[in-house]
């Protein structure tokens, strides 16, 4: 098990969006229809919502980030409240199981996470999140 443990230590990297606000979001909707992922964030000091869009989705999952401790250590976290995950995340975990079939793709796939004030949301995709501001 703690060979296990040492091959999930997260390393991750802030992912630039481009987008001034860098306080955690309220995660406050998730609509996924088979072709989409679209989560709406709301910001404190931001009137609008934001958006999160992600295409080519291979799996996403919610979870309260007390049930995400490895991802706060200090010499794990970064800034910003998206970052993709380099290793040692989710994908990592589902690739220990022989079930997982993506992992023998030949298509590239990446993990994001979505840092909440109360929920996080991990995903896995094909394709880096747009993100649109609508302000």
């Amino acid at each position: 098990m703690e060979n296990i443990q040492n091959l999930l230590k997260p390393k991750v990297k802030e992912f630039d969006i481009n987008f001034s606000n860098k306080s955690n979001p309220e995660i406050f909707n998730i609509n996924y229809d088979l072709w989409t992922l679209k989560i709406t964030l709301s910001f404190n000091d931001h009137p609008s919502p934001v958006y999160i869009i992600f295409k080519n989705v291979i799996g996403f999952r919610v979870l309260d980030e007390g049930n995400l401790l490895e991802f706060w250590d200090s010499n794990v976290r970064v800034p910003g409240w998206i970052w993709k995950i380099e290793s040692g995340g989710w994908f990592e975990l589902e690739k220990l199981r022989s079930g997982f079939l993506v992992q023998n793709h030949s298509i590239s796939h990446n993990e994001y996470l979505i840092s909440g004030i109360n929920d996080c949301v991990s995903v896995i995709s094909e394709s880096e999140p747009i993100i649109i501001d609508i302000e």
